[in-house]
């Protein structure tokens, strides 16, 4: 399963698309100063709908489910 098809049919709240998060919105406070790396979906996950990301030694999976929603898995 591509990631194309796991996201088709998904769709956004109207208003969210193209629209970069904010602090309001984050779940961690942000200091107006800071910057936050905003990553697509696609470039984690590739054409295999899913990802491996190391945090502090751990292996983590992030995947992309058929209603085109994200699970991260330890």
């Amino acid at each position: 399963m591509t990631l194309k098809s796991c996201i088709e049919g998904a769709t956004l709240s109207e208003g969210t698309q193209n629209e970069e998060p904010t602090a309001e919105h984050s779940p961690l406070p942000l200091r107006r100063e800071e910057k936050r790396k905003i990553w697509r979906s696609e470039d984690l996950l590739g054409s295999e709908c899913e990802a491996v990301i190391v945090h502090r030694g751990q292996e983590y999976r992030l995947r992309c489910t058929r209603q085109g929603k994200l699970i991260l898995f330890k």
